[in-house]
């Protein structure tokens, strides 16, 4: 009997391929933002959202899109065939939605153009789909290459932090910058999650955008001399953290859980399986034990 083929995609699966736009992303981001101090203005003003944002973003998206098309792995990059059945996990992600939602009425959509909104929330459509596709995609393909599930988690969301401290040559603060590659870090467990609970990317990437949507809008339009304000804004912050570290639970359960099988075979490799114990109808066998 013939057996089925195993698909072969274009390019092989690779973790050196994987890892390719990410460091390429990098060096360009490294080059672009050289040390400065134009950071705190980000996203602040309509010129600021077009040249920081929807232009490098949706160029950057683009060429990814390019690079996956050539190496083929626009369905492994982003369709996971199996979701996890942990249905208890749907509250991180659902609580991050609260949370944005949460925001919209704290942002002061009087402050600025009509057309600054609509610019940036095409700017962070791009900014999801690049850096979704980018982290919890091709990465993805290259980590579970070489690691169980569970070590994909956990570096996938690493090295999605890491890249935060290139802040920090654009003008943010140390402290800031740090705090920032631990919230993003938190973040992509929750955005990984998503993966894995809707078995595709598209959940992730409306998070991506949603959540960026609702910290740029109301950094722009945050009123500082308003203390009643200021107070609410801070209770959501406090908040995300702790619905991160739901997240962050979720994400390594389920990881865990899917790892778990592969480990499981690579320690009992050795043990018999169990029809060797079967015993055959014309043996003897010993009398049944009553207590």
């Amino acid at each position: 009997m013939e057996q089925p083929r195993r698909r072969r995609w274009p390019v092989p699966p690779s973790l050196l391929v994987a890892l390719a736009p990410m460091v390429v992303f990098a060096a360009i981001s490294a080059w672009r933002s050289r040390p400065s101090d134009d950071y705190p203005t980000l996203g602040q003003t309509v010129d600021s959202v077009v040249r920081s944002l929807v232009l490098p973003e949706g160029i950057a998206a683009v060429a990814l899109c390019l690079v996956v098309t050539g190496l083929g792995w626009w369905r492994i990059a982003t369709i996971d065939a199996t979701r996890t059945r942990l249905s208890w996990t749907w509250l991180a992600p659902a609580l991050i939605v609260v949370i944005c939602l949460v925001r919209l009425p704290l942002v002061d959509w009087s402050a600025l153009p009509g057309h600054y909104f609509l610019l940036l929330g095409v700017g962070v459509l791009f900014v999801g789909s690049f850096e979704e596709l980018m982290a919890r995609g091709v990465l993805l393909v290259g980590l579970r290459r070489r690691l169980p599930e569970f070590g994909v988690w956990i570096v996938s969301c690493v090295l999605f932090g890491l890249l935060h401290l290139l802040n920090a040559l654009a003008g943010a603060g140390l402290g800031a910058t740090l705090v920032q590659v631990v919230f993003a870090a938190s973040f992509g467990s929750t955005l990984y999650l998503g993966r894995r609970l809707s078995g595709n990317l598209l959940l992730p990437v409306l998070l991506h955008a949603f959540w960026d949507f609702g910290s740029i809008a109301l950094s722009a339009t945050a009123d500082v001399h308003d203390p009643a304000k200021l107070v609410l804004v801070g209770g959501v912050g406090l908040l995300s953290f702790g619905v991160l570290a739901l997240g962050i639970v979720a994400g390594g359960v389920v990881a865990w859980r899917d790892g778990r099988p592969r480990r499981l075979r690579r320690r009992w490799r050795t043990v018999p399986p169990m029809g060797a114990y079967a015993v055959r109808e014309d043996e003897p066998r010993l009398p049944a034990v009553t207590w």
